[in-house]
């Protein structure tokens, strides 16, 4: 009889376990996901500013290096 409650707890255990680790799991990657959109847009953000491609020019109009 004791045998038999153990393995139906142990059963229960294991169910509640694989259901944890497996929304930890959809959790983390959620987490992830918007981490990168986030570092994305701010990658996106810092290596297309305006300035970033302006040409210097001189007063004659002359292009500088």
């Amino acid at each position: 009889m004791i045998t038999m409650i153990d393995e139906l707890f142990d059963r229960q255990y294991q169910a509640g376990r694989a259901q944890l680790n497996a929304g930890l799991d959809r959790l983390l990657a959620s987490i992830g996901g918007e981490l990168g959109k986030s570092l994305a847009a701010v990658h996106r953000f810092e290596w297309s500013a305006p300035w970033a491609n302006a040409k210097k020019t001189g007063k004659n109009g002359a292009r500088l290096a």
